[in-house]
């Protein structure tokens, strides 16, 4: 997976949508995740037979929208 990620990094995409292990691993999150995030509408899927697939945008702007840390202050 690192190879997409640098492919990102560097502006040289090599396709144009993840599989749904693929953008876990992209997310550093569990597969369970990334479902339970479409299920609930917070992130865009599409289904090409019974494949699913996750474009970059969609997983971009999904976690564009999780909230930010918030810390409390140190005492």
């Amino acid at each position: 997976m690192d190879v997409i990620s640098e492919a990102i990094r560097q502006g040289q995409r090599r396709r144009m949508a993840l599989s749904i292990a693929e953008a876990a691993a992209e997310a550093g999150v569990g597969r369970d995740h990334i479902y339970g995030a479409i299920r609930d509408g917070r992130l865009e899927a599409r289904k090409l037979g019974r494949r699913t697939l996750i474009t970059y945008d969609a997983l971009h702007r999904f976690l564009h929208q999780l909230p930010a840390l918030q810390l409390p202050p140190a005492a």
